[in-house]
């Protein structure tokens, strides 16, 4: 499956896209992963918004935030239309993507191209949708040689992130692969469970213990872990008094991403109710120890988080799903027999309790998640990319 060997390091470029931190740490662990299985690959990071010029990164993350938090209607209607409208496929194919591309191939070509300072990349790989959009403008004008790799980041596939000219998709569940194969039938499509770093794995009863023990929580609580990503989207409060509610037993950890009014109000309410039932940490960099602490993680888009904590063997809760691409990854989370969606705080509340009455039934969700990160973790990303072997290393 692998490209002919070369007597030179391998070039990879993995371009993101900086809205939250979910594009991002998807172009890390594909880093990571890469970089263990193949330690002769020259690997680069590289981030489009800021190659727009424009102040584009923090204007998209604006009218991302603003339309999915004030506009939900308005948000599902575009997400509609990028599916059903051949006008809006073609603005995001031709005008967007000429945009990006322009943008990138200033680093990609000529004397001064900074992704390209020894040699064009072999490979090129893309987690972030209007990324892919101008790499695939690149690869069809034949501006871009290297193999084009689109990673799909959210469980459900959408029209947004498919455009002709890429090589190869990489989805996240069995049942995203032919719907991705109907948007791009001339691209190949890879089922890669779970695209994260290596210290998000399936978690023993012993780590679980260990990881409760290193951050002071109690060994007999059902601990839920409430996040609404790095942007604190949705909000979750909501989700946080609903796990509250379900009984004494239940201790909540709440991750307010980089919402600091969100973090006060909550930090106020465990004032109340007790701060040794909710904490509300800062930014929390060891997410596999909290994850792997927690039996519940609740989430609200089927991203990032969604894959670590069910790479980790945790029970995903999808609460009050995102517009648009949140409540498409709830409902195939839902037939994969991989999450339950909750829209009320009542329900969430109601299958906490049927948790702690049943805790068999909550092995059995843990026995599913850790399943699914099994399944294809075995996969050879590099051979997927098809990366060139190195028949002399230095």
């Amino acid at each position: 499956m692998n490209s002919p060997p070369t007597d030179r390091a391998t070039r990879l470029l993995i371009v993101s896209g900086e809205i939250g931190e979910g594009h991002a740490a998807v172009a890390r662990a594909v880093a990571t992963i890469v970089a263990r299985d193949r330690p002769d690959c020259d690997i680069r990071l590289a981030e489009a918004f800021a190659r727009m010029g424009h102040g584009s990164g923090p204007v998209f993350r604006w009218l991302f935030e603003f339309a999915v938090q004030w506009t939900p209607a308005l948000q599902e209607a575009w997400y509609a239309a990028v599916t059903h409208s051949r006008l809006v496929r073609w603005f995001y194919r031709e005008v967007m993507g000429a945009w990006v591309a322009r943008a990138l191939a200033a680093d990609l070509e000529g004397p001064h191209a900074r992704l390209a300072a020894d040699g064009a990349p072999d490979v090129v790989v893309s987690t972030h949708q209007l990324a892919t959009a101008g790499l695939a403008r690149l690869r069809r004008q034949g501006r871009l040689e290297a193999r084009v790799v689109a990673a799909i980041c959210d469980f459900a596939p959408h029209a947004y992130w498919t455009y002709p000219g890429v090589d190869e998709y990489l989805v996240l569940d069995d049942l995203a692969a032919a719907p991705t194969r109907v948007m791009d039938p001339g691209a190949g499509v890879t089922v890669r469970s779970a695209l994260v770093g290596a210290p998000f794995t399936p978690v023993s009863d012993d780590g679980a213990r260990a990881a409760r023990e290193h951050l002071g929580l109690p060994a007999d609580a059902l601990v839920v872990v409430v996040t609404a990503g790095s942007l604190g989207l949705g909000g979750i409060a909501g989700a946080v008094r609903a796990a509250l509610a379900a009984d004494p037993r239940c201790h909540v950890v709440a991750l307010c991403g980089r919402d600091e009014r969100a973090r006060r109000r909550l930090r106020a309410l465990g004032d109340r109710v007790g701060s040794e039932r909710l904490r509300v940490p800062g930014w929390v960099d060891d997410v596999p120890t909290l994850l792997a602490a927690a039996d519940v993680v609740v989430n609200n888009s089927g991203g990032a988080t969604a894959q670590e904590a069910l790479a980790c063997g945790r029970t995903l809760v999808l609460y009050q799903p995102l517009p648009g691409h949140g409540r498409d990854s709830a409902r195939l989370l839902g037939r994969a027999g991989l999450a339950r969606t909750c829209r009320r705080p009542r329900e969430l509340t109601r299958l906490l309790q049927e948790w702690l009455a049943d805790p068999a039934a909550l092995r059995a969700a843990h026995d599913r998640a850790a399943a699914w990160s099994r399944r294809q973790a075995g996969v050879d990303l590099a051979a997927v990319l098809k990366l060139p072997t190195v028949e002399n290393l230095p």
